[in-house]
């Protein structure tokens, strides 16, 4: 009888230590199945995972082009892994010309006639202020056998975030980003054949912690746009003398260029005054001429 309910005690040990282990397990699985079906929403592509970085999703999708093809990407209003990533990969990358940070499609398309593309990879918008021709892009890509891969970290959650005009879509919740967990990222595939080449080279993204701050970032997504919205409205109000680049665009950063140092000095005394951070251009990430860029993405409620 004692042996019995020393077994009948030690079963009941084993399944909840089982139970024990299983949960987290259990807890990724059920975080995962609220972020994923939110961002298949938001990108409307069906295939999709959730990487530990940004530049992690850019590796993946660009590990599916063979080697001997080019990679385009943006002469300005790019981000800083366009010019790192094809590199380290093999593969050769090319700029493409801009309109301040908006891809030329003359210049795209004599890129495609001059080289064998296998991708492009761009930012909509451009540095985080310029609206892309993203229909007109797909399109020209498509007819050239090139395909199209396009960075959605500053468009999430708005209409510049639209997988019908991209082949992929990656994305950051990086630092100073629309969701800004301060970890993970994306990929996403418009095909499933595409998608079963890029999944092989994502790293599985297991932080359960993390990855219920990035669901709770995206629930407050709206929020944050309206929020960004606003305060960039407000900054282009109150500098409407001066020369601000695609003021009507969708954006979340406004970049203001200037023809002197004075010009430049009332810009940057304006940010001080008002406590709005500021980067100064050029800068590839932003423009490639003289400008302040006024980083409206990093302000907080």
């Amino acid at each position: 009888m004692e042996l019995k309910k020393k077994r009948e005690e030690k079963g009941q040990k084993n399944n909840s230590t089982a139970i024990i282990k299983n949960k987290p397990l259990f807890s990724l699985f059920m975080v995962k199945s609220d972020i994923i079906p939110t961002l298949q929403k938001l990108t409307r592509h069906q295939h999709l995972e959730i990487t530990a970085r940004g530049d992690a999703a850019i590796a993946a999708a660009l590990s599916a082009i063979p080697k001997d093809k080019v990679v385009l990407i943006p002469e300005e209003g790019g981000w800083l892994s366009y010019l790192k990533i094809p590199k380290k990969l093999g593969l050769k990358a090319t700029e493409v010309k801009c309109d301040d940070a908006k891809i030329n499609l003359s210049g795209l398309q004599k890129k495609l006639n001059e080289f064998s593309c296998g991708a492009l990879l761009y930012q909509n918008p451009g540095g985080y202020f310029a609206e892309q021709p993203m229909k007109e892009i797909y399109n020209v890509c498509r007819k050239n056998n090139c395909l199209v891969i396009m960075d959605v970290s500053g468009s999430i959650g708005t209409k510049l975030c639209d997988g019908n005009y991209a082949d992929v879509l990656v994305g950051s919740f990086g630092e100073w980003k629309l969701v800004e967990a301060k970890a993970g990222g994306f990929v996403s595939c418009k095909s499933k054949k595409l998608f079963e080449k890029i999944k092989p080279f994502c790293k599985i993204f297991d932080d359960d912690e993390k990855l219920k701050i990035i669901s709770n970032k995206i629930q407050e997504l709206p929020e944050r746009i309206s929020f960004l919205t606003e305060k960039r409205k407000k900054i282009i109000a109150d500098l409407e003398y001066f020369d601000i680049v695609h003021k009507q665009d969708l954006g979340f950063v406004a970049v203001v260029k200037y023809q002197t140092q004075q010009e430049k000095e009332k810009i940057i005394n304006y940010c001080k005054d008002k406590q709005l951070p500021w980067t100064e251009c050029p800068r590839y990430i932003r423009l490639n001429k003289p400008a302040i860029s006024i980083e409206v993405k990093r302000l907080e409620k």
